[in-house]
């Protein structure tokens, strides 16, 4: 035997302390009475028939020394030990999205943890209880659990996930408790089923007969004022007719009825006018048992995009009129003198032929830079020149980052007369063109974490700016400093979304469709961010005192939008034990009962002497 709270024991004091104010109570009551020789008579009848009369106050004692007793047993709670009387239980809980289905007024996943909770409270007190939670990866939730209480407590605390459960994961979880404790009673609760199984018990919660729609791969295109859209839908349970519906920045804008055969993913198209949106969604209009899968909302990467330059050179006419052809951009030109007196911030910062001391705080483009300047990543060794036009080679690097930047350009025809030699380069660039190895355009970011793209040479003392390459060029390196804060709004659940850092941005938080606050890490250019839940995320980041908000959606993971799924079997490999743990029998409703009983026998002792004995 043992005791949850030992120190309840101490109630033990009560004892003596009764006996004490039993001995030194006066026995004697006073009472008036008509007459003495009535009352002689009446005490000598009573003693005759009442031979026990003079026992009371002892049964009394001897019962609040029981309660007392009992009360110090029940507050201590003590616990019995039952040699070979329980099991240990491990339940592997699928927390995949599909368990999101409802099976009538509750879901699979509600029911599942229903299931869980009536096998803890069947199994005898004192067995252990562990759980695994399994969605794209296998989470142990708690373990070595021995009261059923706070087992249940637990379990009805965990919450469904949104992401796909692979077969193999699950399995991997349940063979290793398995292999951990061959003896343990492990339980499989899905929503899936399977045609055998082995060493493993399986809850099957998924429903039958259940109907679902849902829509998939949506593109669009947005031109001319109109925007045309696209996507598949389909029907898992039976052929019929679907009504699809086009919202507009939350506006119905056009419906069709599609007609649909079982399991078939059918297109559907829309084209609409549109001058600009913020967002537009796809939606199955008929309600089904999965309603995560009935939409799927697109945001235009490009309604936040906000684009502010500073240029700092003596002639910067020229790369503010070919900024403002290219880009949608605020352009400021200021000579260098005058920047020494700038304040505002800035998206990204151009130097013309000209080294500031220090570099600002956002994307920097360094051109014909004659001078080191600090955290820039490379050091100055002095000019070249070439003597006559000579042409400079293009990278021929297969680095993804490289690839990008030099997309759509070909690299002919760029000549230079002289140019700047850096070394030194103590950061990751990505060359992009050079000559005899030197580097004479690259970019990576310099040691502020910001984008930087350098050019080692003059604009106006090459024919860069009449090369075929030069817009080209020009736009890439510019998409590389303006990056989107977000390439892509549609994403599956359980996905990491690319999330790029903006110069001067600060405050990066993300807030999810559960209203759940992620903070981003900003010390770097880019950061992702797992996307846990199905719906809308929220990005958002505070740069020169201005909260900008972008949009990006999760949709349902197809694999899991099928009602039913089969699988051939959930074999557990090992032989399988039978040995048992200690129980526990738990004494307090004994002591509960025995206290009404003692406490009713001691009313009942006080009201005989009161009301019988005098």
């Amino acid at each position: 035997m043992s005791f949850t709270y030992p120190l309840g024991l101490l109630i033990l004091i009560g004892i003596p302390i009764v006996i004490l104010i039993y001995i030194l109570r006066n026995k004697y009551n006073e009472q008036t009475v008509s007459s003495t020789y009535i009352w002689k008579l009446s005490d000598k009848f009573l003693k005759r028939r009442n031979p026990l009369s003079g026992l009371t106050g002892i049964i009394s004692l001897i019962l609040q020394i029981l309660t007392i007793a009992a009360i110090a047993f029940a507050v201590a709670r003590p616990v019995f030990v039952l040699p070979n009387a329980a099991h240990d239980y491990c339940f592997v809980l699928d927390i995949s999205s599909s368990m999101n289905m409802k099976n009538g007024k509750k879901t699979r996943f509600q029911k599942a943890q229903d299931e869980i909770v009536d096998v803890i409270k069947s199994s005898k007190d004192g067995s252990s209880y562990k759980l695994v939670c399994v969605g794209d990866e296998a989470v142990v939730v708690f373990e070595d659990v021995r009261k059923k209480d706070a087992a249940i407590d637990l379990v009805e605390d965990v919450k469904v996930g949104y992401v796909s459960s692979e077969y193999s994961v699950v399995l991997g979880a349940a063979q290793e408790a398995f292999d951990n404790n061959p003896s343990s009673k492990i339980y499989l609760v899905t929503d899936k089923s399977y045609e055998t199984s082995k060493n493993v018990k399986i809850i099957g919660v998924g429903g039958k007969n259940q109907q679902n729609y849902a829509v998939f791969d949506v593109t669009y295109s947005h031109a001319k004022e109109k925007l045309s859209a696209s996507a598949n839908v389909v029907s898992y349970a039976s052929a019929t007719e679907l009504d699809v519906k086009l919202y507009i920045d939350g506006k119905e804008t056009a419906k069709k009825k599609v007609a649909v055969e079982s399991g078939v993913h059918t297109p559907v198209s829309f084209t609409a006018p549109c001058a600009g949106f913020n967002s537009f969604e796809i939606k199955v209009d008929e309600k089904d048992a999965y309603a995560l899968d009935n939409q799927i909302i697109t945001y235009n990467v490009e309604a936040e995009k906000a684009y502010s330059t500073l240029i700092v050179s003596d002639t910067g006419f020229f790369l503010e009129a070919v900024i403002d052809s290219l880009l949608d951009s605020e352009v400021t030109v200021v000579t260098p003198k005058q920047y020494e007196e700038v304040t505002d911030q800035y998206g990204l910062y151009i130097f013309e032929s000209y080294s500031p001391k220090t570099l600002p705080d956002g994307a920097v483009w360094l051109i014909n830079a004659d001078s080191s300047i600090a955290d820039s990543g490379f050091s100055v060794k002095g000019r070249v020149n070439l003597g006559a036009a000579t042409m400079i080679e293009k990278s021929k690097s297969t680095a993804t980052s490289t690839r990008k930047l030099l997309e759509s350009v070909d690299g002919n025809g760029i000549h230079i007369t002289n140019y700047i030699k850096y070394s030194g380069m103590y950061l990751q660039f990505n060359t992009l063109f050079s000559y005899d190895s030197n580097p004479l355009i690259f970019a990576g970011a310099n040691a502020l974490g910001n984008r930087q793209v350098v050019f080692g040479f003059n604009f106006n003392e090459s024919d860069f700016a009449l090369s075929t390459d030069f817009v080209m060029l020009m736009r890439n390196l510019l998409s590389y400093s303006f990056p989107n804060v977000i390439e892509e709004t549609n994403y599956i659940a359980g996905e990491e979304a690319l999330i790029n850092i903006l110069a001067n941005a600060e405050n990066i938080k993300a807030t999810a469709p559960s209203q759940k606050e992620i903070y981003i890490n900003s010390d770097g250019a880019t950061a992702l961010l797992k996307l846990d839940e199905v719906g809308t995320y929220v990005i958002s980041m505070t740069i020169a005192g201005e909260e900008s908000r972008y949009k990006i959606y999760a949709g349902a993971n197809p694999i899991e939008s099928k009602p039913a799924v089969k699988e051939a079997e959930f074999v557990l490999v090992g032989e399988r034990e039978d040995k048992k743990i200690d129980g526990e029998f738990d004494a307090m409703m004994v002591l509960f009962i025995l206290l009404a009983v003692l406490f009713i026998a001691d009313w009942g002792v006080y009201c005989y002497e009161k009301y019988q004995l005098r």
